[in-house]
């Protein structure tokens, strides 16, 4: 849950919008939007993760923008 709620928290400080969710395997999927050098910084972020955190990869793929998406929250 930690490392969901930081990437909340980096989400909001870039102003970007979108989603986080926990699958049972331990691995978190992520889909957010916004200005493009945001995004760059958030995929950034992403990688180095929160202090204790251990990030061992990263998949990165281009979608369309959806303008119904606004805010960033966690999906239970």
């Amino acid at each position: 849950m930690a490392f969901r709620l930081w990437l909340t928290s980096v989400a909001h400080s870039l102003e970007l919008s979108g989603e986080v969710q926990h699958w049972e395997d331990g691995r978190c999927e992520v889909v957010v939007q916004g200005e493009r050098s945001l995004v760059k910084q958030f995929i950034v972020a992403c990688k180095r993760g929160p202090s204790g955190a251990t990030v061992q990869s990263i998949e990165v793929t281009e979608e369309k923008v959806d303008p119904a998406c606004i805010g960033f929250h966690v999906q239970r």
